[in-house]
């Protein structure tokens, strides 16, 4: 084909544009499927990302609602707030900055953080706990099927993320 020859470089233009735009589309089709599924979001242990996660996805929408409120309502420790996380965020910066390093700094910041953390966590498990302590025992015994399910799965089902309990297998 070394005697072909475009007319007009326009439709040059618009030829290696729209090449240039359906490779663009591909990769990114691409990349974006790599992310999905093995990416910080997706993987086949994504639900696991936080070992509270599956518990308190399984729940019904409105028990889950509940768990949080009460846990937003139960959290009197101000330390825990964005803006306080942010700043301790603030302060582990500015100590890994510092020359000298100083380790116990370092370490003063990353322990103020994992208080921080383990206070959430309290504060979730206890709402959690008492949503569950609500529970009918029939009503438990299914949630406690979706958990399981859960864990072997991931979320499956409808829009709550309840997955229909269809008795043992």
């Amino acid at each position: 084909m070394a005697g072909f020859a475009f007319k007009s470089t326009k439709i040059l233009r618009w030829a290696l544009g729209l090449s240039l735009g359906l490779n663009l589309a591909v990769v990114g089709l691409v990349v974006g499927a790599a992310y999905r599924f093995d990416g910080p979001h997706g993987g086949p242990m994504r639900h696991m990302r936080d070992y509270g996660t599956p518990y308190v996805m399984a729940l019904p929408k409105e028990r889950r609602h509940a768990v949080f409120m009460n846990a937003r309502k139960g959290r009197d420790d101000k330390s825990v707030s964005r803006t306080a996380r942010r700043a301790l965020y603030q302060e582990a910066l500015t100590a890994i900055r510092a020359d000298p390093f100083d380790v116990a700094e370092a370490r003063r910041v990353l322990d103020l953080q994992r208080d921080a953390t383990l206070t959430v966590q309290q504060t979730v498990q206890d709402a959690w706990l008492a949503e569950l302590a609500k529970m009918p025992a029939e009503e438990r015994a299914a949630y406690a099927i979706r958990v399981e399910e859960m864990l072997k799965h991931g979320k499956k089902g409808n829009k709550d993320g309840v997955k229909p309990v269809q008795g043992n297998k």
